[in-house]
């Protein structure tokens, strides 16, 4: 058994955002407190940092497909790409 616990909650909300709460005890805290003065922070850099590099990752791959379809909306701007992106559905067993 690990001597480290964490619990998290994630929801969508109505206008496409999200809140994610992170629940940490003491010796996560600690830990965490051990590696970065500022947690917090840390957390939202690692979380920003990945959603940035996805960002990228969609952004090209709607870029190429619209090219490809002849079908690019006008006016497109990576925001616009991002969000108008469909998460293929992952089957599960």
């Amino acid at each position: 058994m690990s001597f480290l616990s964490c619990t998290t909650s994630f929801t969508i909300n109505e206008d496409g955002s999200s809140t994610f709460t992170i629940n940490m005890d003491d010796v996560t805290t600690k830990c965490m407190q051990s590696l970065t003065p500022d947690p917090e922070f840390w957390i939202c850099n690692a979380v920003h940092n990945r959603a940035r590099i996805e960002g990228e990752r969609i952004y090209k791959s709607e870029i190429e497909r619209h090219l490809e379809e002849d079908t690019m909306p006008p006016n497109p701007t990576k925001r616009s790409l991002i969000l108008a992106y469909e998460i293929p559905v992952q089957e599960t067993s």
